[in-house]
Formats: C-alpha cells, structure tokens, sequence
C-alpha cells in the first residue's frame, strides 16, 4: 500500500542528485560519526542479539 505513494524519481532528479552528492567532500568529523552511529546501531544489537542466543542455547543444553 505504501509503497503505491511513492513517487518514482525522474532521470534529471536522479543526475541531479548525483552531481550534488559527488560534489559533497566529507570531513573527517562527518565520517567519524557517520561510522561510530553506524557501529552503535548496527553492530552492538547484533552482538546483543548473538549473546543472548549464544547463552539461551548454553541454557538449554545445561552448559550453565
């Protein structure tokens, strides 16, 4: 349903955004917080996901 509401983007919008994003130069502050958000929202529920797992089965299994 929703994705019926989106709007397909033009071939000029799309050259156009490209340009600007090629034009875009990242400092090193930008690319530091763009990997440590990445590295909290992506990385540590995932091993929070694979701990729980991993002592769920240990569980199971008596190993505690």
């Amino acid at each position: 349903m929703i994705w019926r509401r989106l709007k397909k983007a033009t071939r000029e919008q799309e050259e156009v955004f490209r340009e600007r994003m090629s034009d875009e130069k990242l400092t090193a502050k930008d690319r530091f917080a763009m990997v440590f958000s990445a590295f909290l929202v992506i990385v540590l529920p995932c091993l929070a996901v694979l701990l729980i797992f991993g002592l769920l089965i240990l569980l199971l299994f008596g190993a505690l």
